[in-house]
């Protein structure tokens, strides 16, 4: 795996990595959560979530529960993508 992606996503390696303490007036700053070695990834149907945005997921499909159910215990960092097809029930890699 190219290691140019996950550079991208730890703290200070852009120009919007979050100021650091002393430019908020002194309040701490959390630390970016640690991406794990094995990502779980939840497909969504008609649907695209850029980085940065927050909202809420509505999640049907019991495989999507379930996936959900392992993961977010353990770690809360998920991978999300969108299938190409929104009809496909069981999506594949190649489909997303």
């Amino acid at each position: 795996m190219n290691e140019e992606p996950l550079a991208a996503l730890q703290k200070g390696t852009d120009a919007k990595s979050p100021p650091d303490a002393t430019a908020m007036g002194g309040a701490a700053v959390t630390s970016a959560p640690q991406i794990p070695d094995v990502l779980s990834v939840l497909p969504l149907r008609s649907f695209v979530v850029f980085p940065g945005t927050i909202l809420p997921l509505t999640v049907g499909r019991s495989a999507s529960m379930k996936l959900l159910d392992e993961t977010l215990p353990q770690t809360k960092i998920i991978g999300l993508l969108t299938q190409r097809d929104e009809t496909k029930e069981d999506p594949q890699p190649q489909d997303l």
